[in-house]
C-alpha cells in the first residue's frame, strides 16, 4: 500500500543516516557479542520509529519492494534505451535521406545504423529474458505503488534530494 510505502521509505532515509556510524561504533566498542545487539537494537528501534512492527516485518516488504522496483527500473531502462535508440536511427535516416549529406558519409550511417539496430536487437532478448525471469516475483499492483513512488524510493536508496536527481535526470 502507499502507506506501507512511505514507512519504508521513511525507514530506509533513517538507516542511511545510521549506517555511516556503524563502523565507527564497531571501533570504538569492537566486534563482540554485546556489541552486535546493541548495533541491532539500534537499527530495530529505527524501523520500529518509521512504523514497522519489527525488523521482520521491514525485511518482507524490502524484499517485496526490490523485486517491484528491480522490475519497474528494467522497464524504464528498455524504454529509455528503446527511444534513445529510436531517436538515434531517425537523425541518421535524415541524414541518410539529405541531398546535402556526401554519399560517403551516408553509406557511414547505414553502416552505423545497422550496427545500433543489430546490437539493440542483441542486447534487448537478454534484457526481455532477464524481465521475464523477474517480472513473476512482483505483481501489477506492487510496480503500480512503486511506480508512484519512484522518485522518493530513488531519494531514499541514493541520499540525492530530489532536486538533484531532476538536473542528472530530467525524465525522474
Amino acid at each position: 500500500s502507499d502507506e506501507l510505502i512511505e514507512k519504508y521509505i521513511k525507514a530506509v532515509k533513517s538507516l542511511h543516516k545510521l549506517g555511516p556510524s556503524i563502523p565507527q561504533k564497531l571501533a570504538e566498542k569492537g566486534e563482540s557479542e554485546a556489541t552486535g545487539i546493541e548495533l541491532y537494537n539500534e537499527i530495530d528501534s529505527v524501523i520500529k520509529e518509521a512504523g514497522f512492527k519489527d525488523y521482520f516485518e521491514f525485511v518482507k516488504v524490502n524484499a517485496k519492494v526490490a523485486w517491484a522496483w528491480n522490475v519497474s527500473q528494467g522497464e524504464l531502462g528498455i524504454a529509455k534505451f528503446q527511444g534513445m535508440t529510436d531517436n538515434g536511427i531517425k537523425q541518421m535516416d535524415e541524414a541518410i535521406t539529405n541531398p546535402d549529406v556526401p554519399e560517403e558519409t551516408k553509406a557511414e550511417l547505414r553502416k552505423a545504423k545497422q550496427d545500433i539496430l543489430n546490437n539493440w536487437a542483441h542486447n534487448k532478448k537478454y534484457a526481455d529474458i532477464s524481465m521475464s525471469i523477474v517480472r513473476p516475483l512482483t505483481n501489477q499492483h506492487d510496480l503500480e505503488i512503486i511506480k508512484r513512488h519512484q522518485k522518493d524510493l530513488m531519494e531514499a536508496y541514493t541520499g540525492i534530494p530530489q532536486e538533484k536527481l531532476q538536473e542528472i535526470d530530467p525524465n525522474m
